[in-house]
Order: structure tokens, then C-alpha cells, then sequence
């Protein structure tokens, strides 16, 4: 299967409600496709997913006809070579139109692409982007007025991929040599030496120092959650929506393996991929349990992060299927279960101790909104300011998408004082 073909059928799945990665994922699964294809792959679909909202709107311009009446294949195989033809100077128009017309499976097909490809290509000056119309897209402009624009348009940028040393296995200074040996390039990350920015995870994903956990991928704005939450050698920790298990493998490394994390997950499949994630780094500390967070019960905990979740505003970047997907009763919904996992999370610790909500979303909605609803609720509890723990942040840790090229994230620390 070629990258194209990958890229086309993922993008189908989508219309159908899939997950861009996990569609993507299980096509890379079940088919031979060299490294450099999947990178390929990913930066199509992506790409194509990211730019949809404007890639419509040129396609319907140029077509003669009805573009909502075409079929699912067929709007994917324009929309894939619209998005190269604006955004890959790497690929000749020759090669683009070409390869798309291939994709026509009758001659009326072949034609309609043809014809409409080279109207796009005669309209060089048709790239003038229109408003965003999404409804994620208006809430962010709104929430942030100032940064609104900048941070929509960091959405269309490839996020900069990062991975994470794990200091149970070996020094940073080791696994920077370790890296090199493997042919591996990285560059400094923002706040932590644990943490190396990378240009492709293509490479890093089947490599050895992953399977042998040496190294994890995780960005590093999620892991300043993790520094938030401050976790110590010994304390007994509980990570209440825990899949895949970054968060609460960075907290046992952080803790020296010496502890315990109470790792809780509502789903069986998503709980296994936190036991594997410990397993590959080392780590002995995790404690896997199967519940739902807003009916577990448990006392005397030192601290609990509720890394709740949310729409995901503030990874529009790698996962653009948020923007056609989330709404106001999307939002409703979510920040009540947020509130109720937050509630019941309060529950376990004892006092003196700290309850880290957070989420990758940034509408206040999902954040701001749902912390002072608790505090509200819950007048024990007071906010320990971000930035006596963390280099980001003032009373919460926020991270925009745009300042520092993460994740978006939104993080509070609350203490129990009675």
C-alpha cells in the first residue's frame, strides 16, 4: 500500500467517525508500508485533515457541480491533492495531478479530477484562507482574544514531536549517546533535560531504545503536569484516568520507583496499555485498577491527578477531527463529568494533601470554569499556586499551543486544608 492509499482510506474512516491516529494506526498494522511511506502518510492525512475547512471551500469554487454529492472516496482523493498542491513544493504539480487522477475509478472520474485540478492550479492566488467557521474555533477566539488568531493558525502547523528519557535506565548524558549510536537527531526541549524534541517519530517508534525503554514519547507540556503534581520517593498516588500511562510513568520515574501509583481506568483495553507502558520502561511502582473514576472510592492519599477527559482544544494540531466534532452540548457534557471525577477524587486524599486537575483542552469552559465550580463546592480545598512548582504558569498552569510549540494544556493544584 502507498502512502497516498493509506492516507485516502484513513481519511475515509474519519467521515465514518474514527479516529484520525487510530484509523492511521490500524491501517499501518495490517499492511507492509516502509517508514518513510507512513511519515509521508501522516503528513498527508493530517495535513489534509488540518486544512479541510479551506480545501473545501477552493474545491467548491473550482468544481462545476455539486461537491456534497460526490462520494466519500472521491471528496478525499481532491482533498489530498488540493493540499499538496498548496502545501508540498517538494512534489512537482505534474506528479500531483497524476497520481490523483489515478485514484479515478471510471473515466468520468479520472475527468471531473483532472479538470478540476489544473481550475485550482490556473487559480494560484485562490489560498486566501477564509474565517474559521468551526464552533471550537469561534470559543478560542472568544476565550482569548488577543492570542485567538495565532494559536488557530499554529493548528495547521505539524506539531513538534517529543520524547521523554527515562532516568531509571540510564543517565540523560547516556541516552543522549544512545540516541546518536541509533542515528537518532534531537534537539533541546523547553524546561526539562529528560526531554529532547525530535522531527519524526517515525523512526523513534520502532527503535530499539523504545521497545527496550529507554526513552518514551511524550510531550513536554504533559509532562510539566507531572511536575506539578511534584510526586516524591515513597508517596502513594493515584492517576484517576491513567490510559496510555505517560503521566504516571513519569511520576514513578520522577519517584525513583519507590511508592505506589494507583493507576485507575474505566476500560480493561485502554488499562492494558499503562501495564505495558510500565513493563517496557521498568517500572514496578503501578498499581493497575479497573473502575470508573467518579464511583471509586479509596482514603488517605498523598495526592491525585485527575488528568480528566475533555475535547482536546488544545491538541487541534494532532487531532484535527476536534474542530468538526465538538460543540456546545459536547463541552456541557464533558465539564460535568470533569466536576464529578474532580468531586469524587477529593474524596481519597487526606489532608494536607493535593488534588492536580488537568486537561489538554483550553476553553476555560473545561477548566477555569469547572475549578471554580469546585472550590465553590468544596471550601476545604484552596489553589497552590502553579509557579511555586513548575517554570510555566502563574496561579494555573497554562500552556498555549502556540508559545512553545506542545501540547495545549490547563492544570490546577488544589490543597486540602481541613
Amino acid at each position: 500500500m502507498t502512502a497516498r492509499e493509506a492516507a485516502l482510506n484513513a481519511l475515509c474512516e474519519v467521515e465514518e467517525g474514527k479516529n484520525l491516529k487510530d484509523a492511521l494506526g490500524a491501517i499501518f498494522e495490517k499492511n507492509e508500508i516502509k517508514d518513510e511511506d507512513r511519515q509521508l502518510a501522516n503528513e498527508l492525512a493530517f495535513g489534509t485533515l488540518r486544512h479541510r475547512e479551506e480545501i473545501d471551500q477552493i474545491i467548491r469554487e473550482t468544481l462545476t457541480g455539486d461537491f456534497f454529492s460526490l462520494d466519500i472516496v472521491l471528496k478525499n482523493v481532491l482533498r489530498i491533492a488540493v493540499y499538496q498542491y498548496l502545501f508540498f513544493d517538494r512534489i512537482p504539480i505534474y506528479a500531483i495531478v497524476n497520481e490523483a487522477v489515478n485514484f479515478g475509478r471510471n473515466l468520468k472520474e479520472k475527468g471531473l479530477i483532472n479538470a478540476l485540478l489544473r481550475g485550482v492550479i490556473r487559480n494560484k492566488r485562490v489560498q486566501v484562507l477564509r474565517e474559521p467557521r468551526a464552533w471550537v474555533f469561534r470559543k478560542i477566539i472568544e476565550a482569548y482574544q488577543v492570542e485567538g488568531e495565532k494559536i488557530i493558525e499554529c493548528f495547521k502547523i505539524r506539531p513538534t514531536p517529543y520524547i521523554r528519557i527515562n532516568l531509571l535506565k540510564n543517565s540523560v548524558e547516556e541516552a543522549r549517546e544512545r540516541l546518536r549510536m541509533n542515528g537518532l537527531d534531537f534537539r533541546p526541549a523547553n524546561w526539562f533535560s529528560e526531554f529532547k524534541s525530535v522531527d519524526h517519530l517515525s523512526l523513534i517508534i520502532n527503535s530499539p531504545l523504545m521497545k527496550q525503554g529507554y526513552i518514551s514519547i511524550h510531550d513536554e507540556a504533559q509532562g510539566l503536569v507531572c511536575h506539578l503534581v511534584a510526586p516524591k520517593p515513597g508517596e502513594k498516588i493515584v492517576d484517576l484516568c491513567s490510559a496510555p500511562g505517560s503521566k504516571a510513568t513519569y511520576m514513578a520515574e520522577l519517584m525513583q520507583n519507590e511508592g505506589m501509583i494507583i493507576a485507575v481506568e474505566v476500560s480493561n483495553e485502554r488499562l492494558k496499555l499503562v501495564v505495558d507502558n510500565a513493563d517496557r520502561l521498568g517500572i514496578r511502582t503501578i498499581r493497575p485498577v479497573i473502575a470508573d473514576g467518579r464511583y471509586y472510592t479509596l482514603v488517605g492519599v498523598d495526592k491525585v491527578l485527575v488528568d480528566a477527559p475533555c475535547t482536546n482544544a488544545g491538541v487541534i494540531a494532532k487531532r484535527p477531527e476536534v474542530k468538526d466534532r465538538v460543540n456546545k452540548k459536547v463541552v456541557t457534557r464533558l465539564a460535568k463529568l470533569q466536576y464529578d471525577l474532580l468531586t469524587n477524587a477529593a474524596k481519597f486524599l487526606r489532608v494536607g494533601g493535593s488534588l492536580i486537575y488537568s486537561t489538554c483542552s483550553i476553553l476555560p469552559d473545561e477548566n477555569e470554569d469547572v475549578v471554580a465550580l469546585f472550590l465553590k463546592d468544596n471550601p476545604n480545598f484552596v489553589v497552590e499556586p502553579a509557579k511555586d512548582f513548575v517554570p510555566q504558569g502563574d496561579e494555573f498552569l497554562k500552556v498555549l499551543p502556540c508559545d512553545h510549540n506542545t501540547d495545549g494544556v490547563f492544570a490546577a493544584r488544589l490543597k486540602k486544608v481541613e
